[in-house]
């Protein structure tokens, strides 16, 4: 019969006491967590960049094809878009914001595009109103409100499945949105091409495109805005002066068709 130690024998100090700093190892383990999240976001917007367009547009379409209804300005702005665009273009329906005097365009789920008063008198041909025009329904056509949506709806889950609301949640939250915004720059750019396809179908040429970005560029100025490679990184559209220079690159020469008078600046109108 053996006999039994009459205590513990001690284990050598090399034994589960690894010589490093315990700040390393948090260290590691929290650029492993980042990197898994941006993997996880990344593989949501892609599945949804995949998925939108397959979603029938009629189940997303909420406008109307009568023009009784629209105001002068809409009904100017819908024949513009109808110019541009071939006969088998998804129908939009256009809004225009009278009371809204910055200078905007967007596109939304629904088939929507607002066009604000505030654009208009910053656009002084016909060429340059329809760049923006072409660009937002761009935006329509390939299901960019869509793909957003469901990205938006696909994160927000996936964040609720993480915890309560903490600081890691916060962490992951903002990386979440920084790959989410890399996905919308590249929608503007897509956006762009597809606007200075129409316009030099249309107009022979693709003059004028960069006029309301040049408008924008110059009230960034006059507010001091900032202009850098890390003010693009953490919004969704590219830097005004980089867009500018990408259409710059495929403009061709032509001349500018004069924009409609119902168009024309309405900074008289209350």
């Amino acid at each position: 019969m053996s006999q039994q130690p009459r205590e513990n024998p001690q284990l050598p100090d090399h034994i589960n006491n690894r010589n490093e700093h315990p700040l390393k190892d948090f260290l590691i383990l929290a650029v492993a967590a980042l990197l898994l999240i941006s993997l996880l976001t990344w593989l949501v917007a892609a599945s949804a960049t995949w998925l939108a367009p397959n979603i029938p547009y009629q189940w997303e379409f909420s406008g109307s094809n009568s023009n009784s209804d629209l105001s002068a300005e809409e009904q100017a702005l819908t024949s513009l878009l109808d110019k541009l665009l071939d006969d088998d273009a998804l129908p939009v329906q256009l809004h225009y914001l009278a009371d809204e005097t910055s200078a905007n365009a967007f596109a939304t789920l629904g088939g929507h595009i607002f066009i604000t008063r505030g654009l208009l008198e910053n656009i002084h041909s016909e060429n340059g109103l329809a760049m923006v025009l072409a660009h937002e329904y761009a935006h329509i056509e390939l299901r960019h409100p869509m793909t957003l949506a469901l990205e938006q709806l696909s994160i927000g889950l996936l964040l609720s499945l993480m915890g309560s609301d903490n600081l890691a949640q916060s962490v992951s939250q903002n990386t979440s949105m920084l790959t989410v915004l890399s996905f919308s720059r590249d929608m503007e750019r897509a956006a762009d091409q597809f606007a200075l396809q129409r316009l030099r179908a249309t107009y022979g040429h693709t003059r004028g495109a960069d006029e309301f970005f040049n408008q924008i560029q110059q009230l960034e100025q006059q507010h001091s805005a900032t202009d850098s490679g890390w003010l693009e990184f953490l919004q969704t559209h590219p830097l005004t002066s980089t867009r500018i220079n990408n259409i710059r690159q495929q403009m061709s020469g032509g001349e500018l068709t004069p924009i409609a008078h119902v168009l024309q600046k309405r900074s008289a109108e209350p």
